[in-house]
């Protein structure tokens, strides 16, 4: 039976030629992300909150570290966070993946310099900077020790670590209370591959939130890539970088990877009538 739903003779030569399944596929990715989200957004608990008399907020962004990886960049990672001491940064934010994790691809025990989850721990003790507090949420490399033995790996490197906060599995919210108004900062960690485009999935999951659960900004890792969208579904949509150099499966993925950090300013005008994001990424070629 043919389907006409008003999208179009496109689309339903599109469902024809391939059931139905690419659609259905897109379609179930982009539900999960949506709920991720908006359950965020309705649980009170999950909620950080900071409050401030400053209206212009200063803070660095990064995902993607991969400790206990090969190809972690430890070096630019430390010279990221000397250049925020430079600049006055206090809080930096990172969208997850801290460790590189264990099973994730065929093949990944031989990109590891730290096998297993005991030397990875003991590899983010030991190399991660302590200068500046660092809030951090988990992800899909983190989970495969969850996963496989309900590892806990946020909590553990909060509880090692100093100026280490965990704010969450996947998804984290954040907000400070100004006096010009509130500003909401998400951080999320999404599943699936690297699109065709850079702002292909920041677009997509833009569009899946629904009204009234978005934040004033969407900060995502997973994808190793740097951008940054200023107003989409008056959301400003950032893809956080990485501190992991290009992996062997990444390039047979021929996927890049965008090595730094952002360092973003906010200003906050009167009633949040309107904002101004000024970004810099700090870049390690």
């Amino acid at each position: 039976m043919s389907k006409n739903n008003g999208n179009g003779k496109g689309l339903q030569d599109f469902e024809e030629r391939h059931g139905g399944s690419k659609i259905k596929e897109l379609e179930e990715k982009l539900s999960i992300e949506r709920a991720k989200v908006e359950a965020l957004a309705s649980d009170d608990s999950r909620i950080t909150i900071s409050e401030t008399n400053e209206t212009t907020l200063r803070f660095g962004l990064t995902g993607d570290r991969h400790f206990g990886s090969l190809y972690h960049d430890n070096a630019a990672l430390r010279a990221f966070y000397a250049y925020c001491i430079e600049r006055g940064i206090k809080d930096v934010f990172d969208a997850g993946d801290f460790v590189d994790g264990h099973k994730i691809y065929r093949g990944q025990e031989f990109e590891l310099r730290d096998l297993g989850y005991d030397r990875q721990i003991r590899r983010v003790e030991k190399s991660s900077p302590t200068s500046i507090k660092t809030h951090f949420i988990t992800g899909n490399h983190c989970a495969s020790f969850k996963n496989l033995a309900g590892a806990e790996v946020g909590k553990e490197i909060e509880n090692r670590l100093e100026n280490h906060v965990y704010l969450g599995d996947t998804t984290a919210r954040y907000k400070w209370v100004t006096p010009n108004g509130n500003f909401i900062l998400d951080l999320l960690h999404p599943d699936g591959g690297t699109a065709y485009a850079l702002s292909y999935k920041p677009q997509k999951i833009a569009e899946a939130l629904e009204g009234g659960t978005k934040p004033d900004m969407l900060a995502i890792g997973h994808f190793h890539k740097a951008e940054l969208m200023p107003m989409y579904r008056n959301i400003c949509t950032v893809q956080v970088g990485c501190f992991q150099r290009q992996t062997p499966f990444m390039a047979r993925k021929g996927s890049q990877a965008h090595v730094g950090g952002w360092i973003i300013e906010v200003v906050i005008g009167k009633n949040k009538k309107y904002k101004i994001i000024r970004p810099e990424f700090i870049a390690f070629y």
